[in-house]
């Protein structure tokens, strides 16, 4: 394993980021769902800020972190693969506030229509990123489960690859004004790209495990 005695601290640092990764995903859940219930810009603006503040929570942890590292808190070989990992998964929060700003910022409003879809691609990319997050933690106690999860963070991604691409058909088949069509495509691929980012990290996940179990 990555962490004698001596390292516990970093590993707790670890599960710290972890929690406030996920908080700020949660508050992009609920900001775009407000948007999906047709919530006045000021609400979604609040949860928006709310996003914004959670990432930069997020971020000053991770730096916390790899000053940690930098400290010689991990001997040199596991501190490149898991400052690589974070900084991988530092791209899900990031996205997140993106949407959220997004949302926000364009003051967009989601037609009624396409509110469903919408729904179902929102929950898969949720359930991708919590996939994925439970990959990360697994990764410090069980490798082959976190192989196991990081396989299944690529199957959730790939069912929101399948609802993106049939909403933005569906968005263009409409009867909308292309100006309106480009922003909710838009939108939808700023929304499916959180699950690309935390595919891109379940693949470092797989690869650190690989090169423990050899």
């Amino acid at each position: 394993m990555f962490f004698d005695k001596k390292q516990k601290a970093v590993e707790a640092q670890i599960e710290c980021y972890l929690v406030r990764v996920d908080i700020c995903v949660q508050c992009f859940h609920r900001c775009m769902e407000s948007a999906l219930s047709g919530a006045d810009a000021e609400v979604i603006a609040k949860q928006a800020h709310e996003t914004q503040l959670a990432e930069s929570q997020a971020d000053d942890m991770r730096r916390e972190i790899a000053l940690m590292m930098y400290g010689k808190a991990l001997f040199p070989e596991s501190r490149g693969d898991i400052l690589g990992l974070l900084e991988a998964l530092d791209k899900v929060p990031n996205r997140a506030e993106a949407v959220a700003l997004q949302l926000q910022r364009q003051r967009m409003m989601i037609p009624p229509e396409f509110r469903t879809e919408f729904g179902v691609l929102l929950e898969r990319v949720v359930a991708c990123v919590a996939e994925l997050l439970r990959a990360v933690r697994t990764l410090f106690t069980d490798y082959h489960r976190a192989m196991h999860l990081s396989d299944r963070v690529d199957d959730l991604e790939s069912r929101v690859d399948e609802t993106e691409f049939s909403l933005i058909e569906k968005v263009f088949l409409s009867e909308r004004n292309l100006a309106e069509k480009i922003l909710l495509r838009d939108l939808i691929q700023s929304i499916g790209g959180m699950a690309d980012r935390a595919e891109n990290t379940a693949d470092r996940v797989r690869i650190i495990a690989v090169k423990r179990t050899i």
